[in-house]
């Protein structure tokens, strides 16, 4: 993944899905990183018709961190993840209509796997993300895909 100056102020980053160009206000701030990349805070979900339904949540600073995600209702279509006071608070989120909810993707030995335990939350109006961790979650780390939509 490479980044670099595109002509009217924008940001084009390279990566293994294609060419993107990103503005500032596209940039999410995840300031606890993401476990494994907790020095990466700032990223960008990328999507093009070639990945549909799935989006690419891509660090713009710090070392390369490049993650497949989807919604996580695309795979689990009861899907239900309630925010605690405190996860809602650290979102500023008077309420969780207005979220982005993406759950990451890995291709492991043939399997799509989505991670339905941990979803990375975001809260667009303040473009502020994390990755919640519930302990009492029901949902599997990894949930298989069956199919591609």
């Amino acid at each position: 993944m490479s980044r670099h100056s595109a002509p009217g102020g924008d940001t084009r980053v390279e990566t293994a899905f294609g060419s993107f160009d990103v503005t500032a206000d596209q940039v999410i701030t995840f300031p606890a990183g993401l476990p494994g990349f907790e020095e990466c805070h700032r990223f960008v979900v990328l999507s093009s018709r070639e990945l549909e339904p799935f989006k690419c949540l891509q660090s713009v600073e710090g070392p390369t961190a490049s993650f497949l995600a989807v919604d996580p209702r695309r795979a689990f279509s009861d899907y239900r993840c309630a925010l605690s006071d405190v996860d809602r608070a650290r979102l500023g989120a008077p309420d969780e209509a207005t979220l982005v909810w993406l759950a990451v993707v890995t291709v492991l030995d043939g399997q799509t796997l989505v991670n339905l335990r941990a979803p990375i939350v975001v809260n667009p109006t303040r473009m502020l993300g994390y990755q919640l961790m519930p302990s009492n979650s029901l949902y599997p780390l990894r949930f298989e895909l069956t199919q591609l939509f």
